[in-house]
């Protein structure tokens, strides 16, 4: 254990730096805060660069501790890194998930030994901005059995400090791929055998109540605003819309997200 008094000291000075996403894709680090999140990063086998610590955590957690390399901050070297306005005292700098988290242009089935089987759960994400809303989805897709969710470079950050709170953990367990070319993708995975299914509101959608989901159906989820691009929604199999009763306001992306999933999954276990 060591203290760290000054703000200006310089292992300070890089992790407040990690807040920025530049930052954080140089140095292959990114910041996480919470007793929960870190249990949950340690059950998951996250590597745990730093973690700094309140001298009033160290005091009732010390035990925890004992395996990682802990610094205990004064209060305004912690404010520095923090990004919680109430924090708990703990803050990890852990290194990039790189055997879950995966960049690259076009996501190729050919590639994934699983995807074969044809028990491959998969869910696709486009320009989801939010952080919160992406973290929630990650969450969702984890608890209810999506294998890999598939983004485009257009989605918040994955580890943007709000994604990883939403997550509530699920972010250290759920494999993502995140790709520059979604139609690629899409082509790709329609080659091979995979039905994609846009939520969006055309005039041919299917109703969910009425929607026989295969293991091999997959949905598309797009921005919170604006939807779907339209040059995605074309190169689908199809569109597919959540009924609601008439006048009601478009469900947030995230709630979408997870009543598509659920539909899914309830069928699977019928």
């Amino acid at each position: 254990m060591k203290t760290i008094t000054s703000r200006h000291n310089p292992l300070i000075t890089e992790m407040a730096k990690l807040k920025h996403k530049k930052h954080r894709d140089f140095a292959r680090l990114f910041l996480f805060e919470g007793r929960k999140l870190f249990i949950e990063a340690r059950a998951s086998d996250i590597i745990i660069q730093y973690v700094f610590v309140t001298g009033d955590y160290y005091r009732v957690y010390e035990n925890e501790l004992s395996d990682y390399p802990v610094y205990v901050l004064s209060e305004g070297c912690f404010e520095k890194i923090t990004s919680e306005k109430s924090y708990e005292g703990i803050i990890c700098a852990a290194k990039h998930i790189d055997f879950l988290h995966f960049y690259i242009k076009i996501y190729n089935i050919d590639n994934d030994i699983n995807i074969h089987d044809g028990k491959q759960r998969l869910l696709l994400l486009s320009n989801i901005q939010d952080p919160g809303n992406l973290g929630t989805i990650i969450r969702s897709a984890n608890a209810l059995g999506i294998d890999c969710i598939i983004t485009d470079n257009e989605c918040a950050d994955l580890y943007n400090p709000k994604t990883i709170r939403a997550s509530m953990g699920a972010l250290f367990r759920q494999r993502i791929t995140v790709c520059d070319d979604m139609i690629s993708t899409i082509r790709n995975l329609k080659s091979g055998g995979y039905s994609v299914y846009a939520a969006a509101p055309d005039r041919s959608a299917l109703p969910l109540d009425k929607f026989v989901i295969s293991q091999k159906t997959c949905f598309i989820i797009g921005n919170e605003g604006h939807g779907l691009d339209v040059s995605y929604i074309t190169e689908t199999t199809g569109c597919v819309f959540i009924p609601m009763k008439q006048n009601s306001e478009s469900l947030n992306a995230s709630i979408a997200a997870a009543i598509l999933i659920w539909e899914g999954y309830r069928q699977d276990n019928q």
